[in-house]
C-alpha cells in the first residue's frame, strides 16, 4: 500500500456506523478514495434496513467513492466487495470462504460477512459507500445468531490481528472497485467461481413472499438467472435468496482451509 492509501484509511476504536461516519466525513470536505475501520459499531447496519450485530472482535470496514459518471457501472461494486473481502480473508487467515448472491460470505453454511453500498448525495456530489462487516475474533454469539453467523476464530481456533485485515481489505477492495468499474471479465470469473448458489435450489425473498427456484447460474452483469417452479426463467438484478439445504453441503464443499 502506498502512503497516500495509507493516510486515507482511518481507524476509530468506536463509531454507530462506518458508513454513516463516511457520510459525514463527506460533507465535511472527504475526499475520493477515503476508508474508514472500526473496532465496534454500536448501530451497525445491514441491508433492507436491517440491524447488523457490530460486537468487539470485528472488523467494520467502509470506503468513500465519487459515483460513477455511468451509475450503473456500480451496481458491480456489491459482488466486486465480495470478492475482495473474500480474497482478504483468504490471503490474511488461510480460510476460503463462498459467496452467496448477491454478496454475503459463507463459511461452513453460517454467514461471515455483510456488505452494505449505500449512494447519497453531499456538497455538490453523488457519492457510494461500500460497507463491510467481517466477523473475526468474536468468540461467540448471542443465542439468536448461533445458528446462522460464524466468525474467523470459530472456524479456525486463532485470533486474527485486526489491523492485518483491514490493511489486506483495503488493498484488495480497491483493485475490486478498479476492476468492477473497467467491467473486468477477471472479476467476473472470479465471483463465478466463489458463488455457492449456482446449482443450487433457493427460495426467493421479496416483498414478504417466498418462490421457489432453481439457480442456473451468474449473468454477465452479476444478476442471477434462475427457473421457477413453472419452468419460466428469469433474472434478478437485485433481492435476497434463501439457500435450501444448504448447511452440511456448504460445510463439506465450501470451507476449506487455503493450501
Amino acid at each position: 500500500m502506498s502512503g497516500e492509501e495509507k493516510k486515507r484509511m482511518i481507524f476509530l476504536e468506536e463509531t454507530d456506523s462506518t458508513n454513516l461516519a463516511l457520510r459525514r466525513l463527506a460533507a465535511q470536505g472527504a475526499e475520493d478514495g477515503t476508508a474508514l475501520w472500526a473496532a465496534r459499531q454500536t448501530a451497525g447496519r445491514g441491508r433492507l434496513g436491517r440491524s447488523f450485530s457490530s460486537p468487539e472482535g470485528g472488523l467494520y470496514f467502509s470506503l468513500l467513492l465519487r459515483q460513477s459518471e455511468d451509475p450503473a457501472r456500480d451496481l458491480r461494486l456489491t459482488p466486486a466487495a465480495a470478492v475482495a473481502a473474500s480474497k482478504a480473508v483468504e490471503r490474511v487467515c488461510s480460510l476460503r470462504c463462498g459467496v452467496k448472491w448477491p454478496n454475503d460470505l459463507l463459511c461452513g453454511g453460517k454467514k461471515l460477512c455483510g456488505i452494505l453500498c449505500e449512494s447519497f448525495f453531499a456538497r455538490g456530489t453523488h457519492w457510494v459507500v461500500l460497507g463491510i462487516g467481517i466477523n473475526v475474533n468474536t468468540a461467540a454469539f448471542p443465542p439468536e445468531l448461533r445458528e446462522i453467523a460464524v466468525s474467523v476464530r470459530q472456524l479456525t481456533g486463532r485470533e486474527t490481528p485486526l489491523p492485518a485485515l483491514a490493511e489486506a481489505l483495503d488493498e484488495e477492495l480497491r483493485a475490486a472497485v478498479a476492476a468492477a468499474r473497467l467491467d473486468d471479465p477477471a472479476l467476473l470469473a472470479d465471483y463465478r467461481a466463489r458463488c455457492v448458489s449456482t446449482g443450487r435450489r433457493v427460495l426467493l425473498l421479496r416483498g414478504g413472499e417466498s418462490r421457489a427456484a432453481f439457480v442456473l447460474g451468474i449473468n454477465d452483469d452479476y444478476s442471477l438467472r434462475v427457473r421457477l417452479a413453472d419452468g419460466s426463467v428469469e433474472d434478478l438484478s437485485s433481492g435476497e435468496i434463501s439457500l435450501r439445504d444448504d448447511g452440511e453441503r456448504i460445510r463439506r464443499k465450501k470451507i476449506e482451509i487455503a493450501r
